[in-house]
Formats: structure tokens, sequence, C-alpha cells
């Protein structure tokens, strides 16, 4: 039934792919065309897209700044420069003579519509509550952004890099047009977009930068499996397939022509849900812990060796990352396991049910390998896998314990709040820990990097003894076509097409 259903897809993607080459072999030789396939997406408005458009989001809208795939650093893009002498007031300094793909100019009140829009409550802003400490936004001339904060953020700037905070048009109608019309400022305009299905894209004559983009067309496709898009590259229909599997990448290692890259890591969060048994008592999630072998999970999951394109740690930071502080890796004990879940009121141990995406990569991988590992220490894991749409919109937040993908982000403090402070829209652990609420206060707010960088680790320190979480950090492969030239994605996530190249 499986082979059915790939190949139904298989062929479906083939008949879409003729609407955009055209069958013009002359244009083929001529112009510079990169395809790609890519998941499929659900919303694709920025403010409230699930992450599933990377490649025609980035292509089509920009940022203020953006984070440089080769050094790490922020490169000026819409903003040209930035200051803040206090965390609480930043200044802006907008690029010059841009314009929207419907040729209107790009000013400061595009700025500020596009911050004030997290505020909208009819809009559901996925980042509504990390820009609520805006005070006020003035704009004193058109190239000019001022955002006063209510209390300082030393890396308020870093917020303006989130894949959700692409800035948009002022005088455009993107509740009307968002899903059907979009546009932007970006290297690339919409030419044709069929939802859920495919996208066409096409090399913006006035782009701001005259040496960008090197391309002149993008073709997506949106592809539910991923081995139908693995099919596509090996048989030349596509030059990038992305979230690949590390079975995937041997298969494709072999194969002439074909080269799989790992930009970054990505995490996978094994939450436990503190608001339920068996999770409500430490030395329950304790037990866990102590089951685990970071390095048969390691192995087991990705195919790698720990520090060798995987990691593994129980806080919300990674290891790559200069606020990681490295604590001694649990050492697997199954009999002192045990002996915390009998204290607990365990003793003949426990069942509980873990929520994953069975067709996000290194789901199924990572549930079986957490099964198998507490299995010893007396933990029965039912395991419960679903596609990630269904588990997004039905499970996630609301489970025992989950298995969640999360991009990293450049500076974690955009994470934190979010994800492990009392009251936070993605708290998947509902964790509600005093002292970690206020070290997620004093981590944002604090000027001195010094003093951030004791509250960051005093931070770690509490999740190794008391968190409610795994932290397994996977590579994102990718497959690419040796014909592509500069293919760069940073931690961002968002690919950065407009460097890119074909032979």
């Amino acid at each position: 039934m499986k082979r059915k259903t790939l190949l139904v897809l298989f062929l479906i993607v083939l008949f879409v792919l003729p609407v955009f080459a055209g069958g013009d072999k002359e244009a083929k030789s001529t112009e510079k065309v990169i395809r790609i396939a890519e998941q499929v997406p659900g919303l694709i408005t920025p403010g409230v897209w699930d992450g599933q458009v990377f490649s025609m989001n980035s292509s089509m809208y920009e940022y203020l700044a953006e984070i440089n795939a080769d050094t790490g650093e922020l490169d000026p893009v819409l903003a040209t420069e930035w200051s803040t002498v206090d965390g609480k007031k930043w200044v802006f300094k907008l690029r010059k003579g841009v314009k929207f793909h419907d040729g209107s100019d790009f000013t400061s009140a595009d700025v500020k519509y596009t911050l004030e829009r997290t505020q909208d409550p009819s809009i559901g802003h996925l980042k509504k509550q990390d820009f609520e400490v805006m005070q006020s936004i003035e704009t004193p001339d058109t190239h000019t952004v001022i955002i006063n904060l209510k209390e300082p953020r030393p890396t308020f700037v870093y917020q303006l890099t989130d894949y959700n905070m692409a800035i948009l048009s002022s005088n455009y109608d993107y509740v009307k047009f968002g899903e059907s019309k979009p546009m932007g400022t970006g290297p690339f305009m919409l030419s044709q977009y069929i939802p859920k299905e495919s996208v066409a894209m096409v090399k913006n004559p006035n782009y701001w930068d005259p040496a960008l983009p090197k391309l002149d067309k993008i073709l997506i496709y949106f592809v539910g499996d991923i081995d139908a898009s693995v099919s596509m590259l090996e048989a030349d229909r596509v030059d990038v397939a992305t979230f690949l599997t590390p079975v995937i990448k041997n298969r494709l290692e072999n194969l002439e022509g074909i080269s799989v890259i790992s930009p970054y890591q990505e995490q996978r969060f094994v939450s436990m849900n503190v608001d339920e048994k068996p999770w409500d008592d430490n030395r329950v999630r304790l037990a866990f812990k102590y089951s685990m072998d970071p390095q048969i999970l390691a192995k087991s999951v990705t195919q790698m060796d720990l520090g060798q394109g995987a990691q593994y740690n129980e806080t919300p930071i990674m290891n790559m990352l200069a606020e990681y502080k490295e604590l001694p890796l649990r050492a697997r004990d199954i009999e002192k396991a045990k002996a915390l879940l009998s204290e607990a009121g365990y003793p003949n141990g426990v069942t509980v049910e873990l929520y994953y995406a069975s067709d996000h990569p290194f789901g199924k991988e990572l549930a079986q390998t957490l099964k198998e590992l507490s299995a010893p220490a007396g933990f029965n894991l039912d395991l419960k896998g679903y596609t990630r749409d269904v588990y997004l919109s039905q499970y996630w937040l609301n489970v025992p314990t989950s298995i969640t993908g999360w991009g990293g982000r450049i500076d974690p403090s955009m994470l934190l709040a979010l994800a492990f402070k009392g009251g936070g829209s993605w708290n998947e652990s509902h964790m509600d820990n005093p002292r970690v609420n206020k070290l997620i206060d004093m981590v944002t707010e604090e000027i001195d990097d010094a003093k951030r960088l004791e509250y960051y680790h005093e931070l770690q320190e509490i999740f190794y003894e008391e968190g409610a979480l795994l932290n397994v950090q996977v590579p994102y492969l990718v497959g690419i076509n040796d014909r592509v030239i500069g293919y760069k994605q940073p931690l961002t996530m968002l690919p950065q097409y407009k460097y890119t190249d074909i032979k």
C-alpha cells in the first residue's frame, strides 16, 4: 500500500512539472532555474505560517537583518544599521531605494505596521508574546524607526530575524491576498501559486542589490512524503530536497551528482508534562533520565556518533551556542532509575503515553529508542505516532509525553519565555518553576553579558536536576544536486537563495 501511495504522489508531481517548465528547451538552456521539493504548507502568511514554506517565504520576503550563514553574525538587509544604549530604546536606519513587488516604496511606515501587527488580536500572531514588550514605535522620517520597549531587551534585534517577522507592506491587504497573492521586497516575486501543490517565482527586476539574485527562477513542489521528494531528486526532477533522514543520506551519498549537507542542527525536545502523573514527581523524571544512554541515542537515532553530527543534553540550550554550559553526561544507571521509581510509588514500573510526529525526520527512531532504553528501568512507553499536521493540531501541548521538532534560535532567549516559562504559549512540559521563571526574565533583561551568561548557566543547572526535558540535537539534512552552487541556510532556518547559483 505504501509503494502504491508513493507512486501516485510521484505521478502527480510529474504531471505538475510541465506547468512550470513549459517544455521550452531553449529557455531551459539559458535560464538559471532551481527546483525544490518542500513539505506541504498550512498557512503561508508571515505571522501565522507554520514553518513549512521556508524556501518560498525567505525568497519572497525580507527582514531587517539576517544571520550570515558563514559567520553566524548579523548582516544588514532592510535595516542598514541599528543601535541601543540601554536595551530599551532601539534605533533602526532603513535602506533607501527599496520597493515592494507591487511597486510601492519601502518606508518606516511598513516596519511600524509589521511590528504593530504582532499585537493585532484578529491576526493570532505567533510572535505576539515576544513583542508585547513594545511600548511605542516612532517614525521620525521615512527611513528611521525608533522602538521604545517597556523593559530592557539587550538582544531584541535577534527577535526581528525570526521567520514570522518578515517585513510587510502597510498598503497591501494581507488578510485578503496573503494566502493567494503574497508579496514582499524579496529577491524573487511570485509568478504562479497552486495552494498545497507548487510555487513558481521569478527574479525581482527591481531588487535593491543589482548583483542579486543570481538565479532567474525558483520552482517549488510541495510533496507530502520524504521518499517521494528523494525520488524526484534522484530522477533529476528537483535540485534540492529537504528534511532527509540518515537512511536516505546514506542512500544518496552513493549516487554520483548528489551531495547531502547539514547546514545546522535541529532539536528534538522530549518533554514530560509535569501537570500529569507520573511526571509531576521529579524522582520519576530523574529515573527516566538515568535510563538514557546518550551514545546509544545518538547512534540509533542519527547513525552518527555523539559529538559527530548529533548532541544530547537535558536543557533547552543547544550545545553549539555560546550560552551552553557543559554539564556531565548522566551515566546510565538502571538500578538507580528503578530505585527512584520505587520511591515515587511505582515499584512495578509505570506506563505512559509518548506522542510524536511519525512523518518528521528522526521521530520514529527517537520514539523507539526511548522506549527500548527506558524499558529495563520500568518504563512502558505507549507510542502514539501521528502525521505532523495531526500531531501539532490535535495533540501537541496536551499530552503526558511528547517529541517535538524545534528549530534552533541564534539567541536562545527567543524560545525560553514561550516554551519554558509558566503560562508560555508553547510550554509543552507545563513547567511553572518560580526560579526558572525569574531566571528567564533576568536573561531577557540583563544588559551585562557576563551576568547574563551566569543566569543562563544557573538556568541549565536547574533543568539538569529538576527539568522535564531531554534535548536530542539532530542534523538538518538537505540533498542537493551538484549543479547547485552557494546554498546557504543559517540557524534561522531561512534558505538564502539570493546567493545561490547554478553551474
